[in-house]
């Protein structure tokens, strides 16, 4: 994800030649990550769901369950 913000980021400086703030770069990178990263992730998302063919309702009802803290620790090391 992030190379492909640091060619954008070339290509736009590449483009706007008057403006050679080098220090400033992860600054215009950020809003641009801000958008990408939840979109390929969400992608990836999609895609994992239907090689698995996980249906999300059984997930919605098990993130509904109330369980305790011990339950909770429990789960992360399953």
């Amino acid at each position: 994800m992030a190379p492909l913000s640091i060619y954008i980021f070339q290509l736009w400086s590449l483009v706007n030649q008057s403006s050679s703030l080098d220090e400033v770069e992860i600054y215009y990178m950020f809003p641009v990550m801000l958008v990408l990263v939840p979109c390929v992730y969400l992608i990836r998302a999609k895609i994992f769901n239907n090689i698995q063919g996980n249906d999300f309702e059984k997930f919605e009802e098990d993130l509904g369950k109330k369980r305790s803290v011990w339950d909770q620790i429990t789960d992360l090391f399953r």
